[in-house]
Parts: C-alpha cells; structure tokens; sequence
C-alpha cells in the first residue's frame, strides 16, 4: 500500500470528506486528490506531518514505514539526549515523537 492509498482508506475511515481533510490542512481538494492517487512524489515533511496529525495516524505509517497505524508506546532513545546537551529536557513527550519521526524521515531521504 503506498502513502496514497493510506491518506484515502484513514479519510474514509473516519468519514472524513475530501473537501474537510483539505480544508483542516489547509490545502485544496484537488491536492488532496493527488495525494491519494500518489501523484506528488517526495511528499514533503511539512504535509505529512499535518496529514498524520489530521487523520490520527503516525507520519512514519503514512510514509510506510510502519505498519502500525498508532504507536503502543513511544520510543524514548536513551542517546539523542547525550548530543543535544540538555535541549531535549524541554520537550513533552509529542515534541519528541516529532522530533524521532523526523529522523526516520531525513534517515529515509538518504536511501
């Protein structure tokens, strides 16, 4: 299944309109129709991370990097915290998914 067919299969799920989904992301209905029929290739970070957060699902599950629709339990690395000198003790526990979820993405741009 490719991030199309995901955005498309979420939507209806959750008996969501075209038109909402463009609307709560800010973005117009013929996009929306792009991204379901996987016609926008590099989709970037920057809308798939709304997309995800629209449609209750994981960036890295849109991108299909997981299966898994949700997170059980998020993963807390032990070491970023060692290389960012302290910053990360400002996050809440969303900033950090974010964060993670990030470095997958730039992780998975260099294949």
């Amino acid at each position: 299944m490719n991030i199309g067919q995901r955005i498309k299969m979420r939507r209806k799920e959750l008996g969501m309109s075209v038109d909402k989904l463009a609307e709560l992301i800010n973005k117009n209905r013929a996009t929306i129709y792009r991204y379901e029929k996987n016609e926008i290739e590099n989709m970037p970070y920057d809308v798939v991370e709304p997309l995800a957060k629209v449609l209750d699902v994981s960036p890295s599950y849109l991108m299909g990097w997981d299966e898994k629709e949700k997170e059980e339990e998020p993963y807390q690395p032990t070491t970023i915290a060692a290389h960012l000198d302290g910053e990360v003790d400002d996050l809440n526990e969303d900033e950090m998914q974010k964060v993670l979820e990030y470095v997958k993405f730039l992780k998975s741009q260099n294949k």
